[in-house]
């Protein structure tokens, strides 16, 4: 894969929009290796207690384009990312139906990995899952209350004191008197405060229980990432991410119970993938909207999902529609289009040597991508590039080695996206999968759009123009536009 010409001390640093002060601030790993730091990144994971959703879908994306542009930039990425298969709705499920939670969770985690690699997400460097660390959990937790930041109750469990916690609310702007007062404090009389919350859980209902010090139980679900950041990574890591649902309690809480731990900062940087709706809702099974992720990817087709991830800031909320997809079908494969007709044979690329039209394109990609990963920004400047590439094959003379390494350079900067991995028959036969669901047909494959475009053109050079009309509608039925030029006929989505 194409990496940046520079290492990254030795060039601009990638400025992140942190959650935490809302400021923009440089990646200055806490490695201060001059060359391939370490950047130490966890972003919260799957919750298995049903099959995974596009939700799951859509911040795997985005963190993996994250995690492909800082390996891009010469930056050595240890990616941790969590299971959380001891929980509440899990254990809940598993009481009611009598099945084996470690099996149910297993399936699922499994489940959502395997769509995840559908998607080219790259694997995590380490996945953890909280039945793994349970043992660790209650060292974290004794330690807290030896600080004097938890305490035991007599019924068996253990709560943070938030009020030990001046800056507690400063990851969500809360207000903690105002905190206090929207918690009737009659919701659990054996807390010194309503906000404080769980460490340890007495229950004795499931085979995930365990002994603890203070009886048979369960960890709270905000300790569960601390501990696993702090036994994979350390007790301060570089970038902490997820869902913008989990900023308040959860992360305001693992901030609490981790700088209460070691005494120091916990995250240098806090990143929030927006929300997703379907169709202007929130995603709900109350709503009859909740789609599942591989019925997502088999309704949107892998490549279409992942390049309309990509039109979207990663901070921003989006909206799934069948619009959002018709919108960026035809320029996905206006790119697979070129690179099948130039890039016939393969092409090395040295960073080092590139001429200055490929080496335009690399420097504006990078200050897209360098600006928060500003991945729309980003993907406008290929497709500026694509354009002008496509108007000089298009002139007809013989494609140069220059034009070939332009292309070539657009592909792999593509790649960096997790973009322009299928071939163009694979996305060509998803948008089609597509474009006839919205249309209200079947779907045709490309081999018969290509046949029915062909016979037309036949019909168009005879005369015929009845049939030619007759094979437009045709195709337009099924979601396909014909574009006809002085070059030949073609076919895009409609």
């Amino acid at each position: 894969m194409l990496q940046s010409a520079r290492h990254y001390r030795a060039g601009r640093k990638i400025s992140i929009q942190s959650t935490l002060g809302g400021e923009r601030i440089p990646l200055d790993p806490i490695d201060q290796a001059v060359e391939f730091p370490v950047v130490k990144m966890y972003v919260c994971g799957l919750t298995p207690q049903d099959h995974p959703h596009v939700g799951h879908g859509l911040v795997a994306v985005r963190f993996d384009m994250i995690h492909r542009y800082l390996e891009y930039r010469k930056l050595n990425v240890r990616y941790v990312q969590n299971v959380t298969d001891i929980d509440d709705k899990i254990i809940a499920k598993t009481l009611a139906q009598g099945v084996d939670p470690l099996k149910m969770t297993r399936e699922y985690t499994d489940e959502f990995y395997e769509q995840c690699e559908r998607l080219h997400v790259l694997p995590v460097d380490t996945l953890t899952r909280v039945t793994e660390v349970v043992p660790e959990i209650i060292s974290f937790i004794e330690k807290l209350i030896d600080r004097g930041f938890a305490y035991a109750t007599p019924e068996g469990n253990v709560y943070f004191d938030v009020a030990k916690k001046d800056d507690y609310g400063k990851l969500s702007n809360q207000n903690t008197s105002k905190l206090y007062e929207s918690v009737r404090k009659e919701l659990d009389k054996e807390k010194r405060s309503p906000l404080d919350f769980a460490l340890w859980k007495r229950d004795e209902s499931t085979s995930l229980s365990k002994p603890s010090p203070w009886g048979t139980g369960r960890p709270g679900w905000h300790i569960e990432c601390s501990v696993m950041i702090h036994e994979t990574l350390g007790d301060r890591i570089d970038i902490h991410g997820g869902g913008l649902d989990l900023k308040f309690p959860h992360h305001e809480n693992e901030i609490a119970q981790s700088e209460a731990y070691s005494g120091q900062t916990f995250s240098n940087i806090w990143m929030h993938s927006g929300l997703l709706n379907i169709d202007g809702q929130k995603m709900s099974k109350s709503l009859n909207n909740f789609v599942i992720l591989s019925e997502g990817i088999a309704k949107y087709g892998a490549a279409p999902f992942r390049f309309a991830v990509a039109r979207q800031h990663y901070r921003s909320n989006i909206d799934l529609t069948d619009r959002l997809f018709r919108e960026n079908l035809n320029s996905l494969i206006e790119f697979h289009r070129l690179f099948e007709r130039v890039l016939t044979a393969p092409i090395q690329l040295d960073s080092g040597t590139l001429d200055s039209d490929s080496r335009a394109i690399i420097d504006a990609f990078e200050e897209a991508m360098d600006n928060d990963f500003n991945s729309p920004e980003a993907l406008v400047v290929l497709e500026k590039a694509r354009t002008r590439a496509i108007q000089e094959v298009d002139v007809g003379v013989s494609i140069s080695d220059a034009l070939r390494e332009r292309v070539a350079v657009i592909r792999e900067l593509g790649k960096v996206l997790g973009l322009f991995i299928d071939s163009l028959s694979v996305v060509e036969a998803e948008g089609l999968r597509l474009a006839g669901r919205v249309a209200g047909s079947d779907a045709l494959t490309p081999e018969q759009v290509q046949s029915i475009v062909a016979e037309r053109s036949e019909a168009r050079a005879s005369k015929n123009f009845a049939r030619s009309d007759e094979l437009r509608a045709k195709l337009v039925a099924h979601g396909v536009d014909v574009l006809d030029s002085k070059s030949g006929s073609s076919w895009r989505f409609a």
